[in-house]
């Protein structure tokens, strides 16, 4: 216990160092960077200052975690790492995921032995690294959530985009002419999509499918250290698992029943607007609106229909998640109610805009090509 203790601190004090140091600081800037769709600074700061508290976490538990392994790597791996990865993702983002560069190049080296690089060391990384994001996931994946509306099937359906990005600076050994402790800072980033689940049960879905395969790859990564086998197996598992637990998300929300569409009941509600009416009464994402003042509620156009005689005071038949019917009131003498503050899954002439999944940076260049060849022919 005095040993896992003193790992502890010793970690905690080197990353608290790490919180002064230029590299970690542009790493947080870019994670400001990326939550750049929300549109109030103070929200953007939080964010970060969140996502930097929860990856600060998940770098203490690495570091713990690759001092107990013994895990060591050689400088050099990076060079060949990071350039694969940032190629990859060319192709597909998702592919800038180390697992994918670790793999390919973890059987690069066992093929045809190059390049030179430690292959338990960049599997243990990899399959620590993932479990540290499924952690950040559960705890802290369905904090930023965007409702969106996406074409499923000939239909459209409501749902969210799940987007959280961390800081994790983790400490590990390096091979150099001694072994020595050094400070990587690492970006976790977890992107999804719920429309099959609430976003809250979707997140720990995703973290726990993750933290199977990471589990799996750290003890195929521990074994190759004695076992040659070992090492065709994890290069093998790295890419192909994380493929896996890609499909059987993706395998969840096209199986499942889409939550977030129009309702023969009601008028359902997609997400809730911070200060609106609707959050001052408790209303929650997949409630319906049975009715308003005493009026069958269908649509947005018939809430407006009500509300545009901006009246002092309003009624409401909700049916919630658990199929209960509760009644809800609010009242506002002085200015009236003219909106309820909420975002609802109506008609589908109502819908305005709708959000495709991205394509590869190739893929997009190769459209651009074919579009400026077809307007050259007429």
């Amino acid at each position: 216990m005095q040993l896992f203790l003193e790992i502890a601190y010793y970690s905690l004090k080197n990353l608290l160092y790490t919180l002064k140091s230029p590299i970690f600081l542009m790493v947080v800037l870019i994670i400001f960077m990326q939550y750049r769709k929300i549109e109030k600074v103070e929200t953007r700061l939080y964010n970060t200052l969140v996502s930097t508290a929860f990856g600060l976490l998940g770098g203490v538990i690495a570091s713990i975690i690759f001092i107990f392994m013994g895990t060591t790597i050689n400088t050099e791996d990076f060079y060949f790492l990071m350039p694969l990865a940032i190629g990859l993702s060319l192709i597909h983002p998702r592919f800038i995921c180390f697992s994918y560069a670790g793999g390919i190049l973890a059987l690069s080296n066992l093929i045809i032995g190059y390049p030179d690089i430690n292959i338990p060391g960049i599997l243990m990384i990899v399959g620590v690294l993932h479990l540290i994001e499924s952690l950040l996931i559960l705890l802290d994946g369905s904090t930023w959530k965007t409702p969106v509306f996406m074409e499923r099937e000939g239909e459209i359906v409501g749902g969210f985009t799940l987007n959280r990005f961390w800081p994790v600076p983790f400490i590990i050994f390096v091979n150099g002419q001694i072994i020595y402790p050094a400070t990587i800072v690492a970006i976790l980033g977890y992107g999804d999509y719920a429309l099959a689940n609430y976003p809250e049960k979707k997140s720990r879905e995703t973290a726990g499918i993750l933290s199977i395969f990471s589990i799996i790859l750290i003890i195929f990564a521990k074994l190759s250290m004695n076992y040659e086998i070992f090492k065709y197996i994890g290069a093998i598992f790295s890419p192909l698992g994380h493929e896996i637990v890609i499909k059987i998300g993706q395998k969840i929300e096209e199986n499942g029943k889409y939550l977030f569409k129009p309702s023969p009941q009601g008028l359902k509600i997609l997400d809730v607007l911070p200060g609106g009416i609707g959050k001052k009464l408790n209303l929650e994402s997949g409630d319906i609106i049975v009715s308003l003042n005493g009026s069958k509620i269908y649509s947005d156009r018939d809430v407006e229909a009500i509300l545009n005689y901006n009246p002092n005071y309003i009624w409401m038949d909700i049916l919630n998640r658990e199929k209960e019917i509760i009644t809800k009131e609010f009242k506002d003498s002085k200015n009236g109610i003219n909106t309820l503050g909420l975002l609802t899954v109506g008609g589908i002439d109502e819908y305005q805009f709708i959000v495709r999944e991205k394509e590869s940076f190739i893929n997009r260049m190769i459209d651009k090509f074919r579009k400026r060849k077809a307007r050259f022919k007429n």
